[in-house]
């Protein structure tokens, strides 16, 4: 579970220098907490889901800036499926933040 809280962090201060401070905020609070708050928040959709998660979100439209966000996600998800923690959309989030980086995209 460290491995997961040092990468959530590095996304958090990634997040964070970019002005992304709602999602700063709310992972924060996920680490703050229990670890069962922590595993809700790797396993929901404010993380893994669809328009407005921080996986689909994050960084705004430039491909640029999103890179780093998608490697430490991709970094993540792939944590995540060693500890068997993930959410139905972790897989395919991770797959195609993959992708994005072999392809260049």
């Amino acid at each position: 579970m460290e491995e997961i809280k040092d990468k959530l962090k590095e996304l958090r201060d990634l997040l964070s220098s970019h002005g992304e401070n709602y999602y700063a905020k709310e992972i924060d609070r996920a680490l703050a907490g229990p670890v069962e708050k922590l595993i809700a928040f790797t396993t929901s959709n404010e993380l893994w889901g669809g328009p407005g998660s921080i996986a689909d979100s994050a960084l705004g439209e430039s491909r640029e800036s999103k890179r780093k966000a998608e490697a430490i996600l991709a970094e993540l998800g792939e944590l995540q499926f060693k500890a068997g923690i993930v959410n139905v959309r972790t897989e395919m989030w991770t797959s195609a933040f993959r992708h994005f980086q072999k392809e260049g995209i």
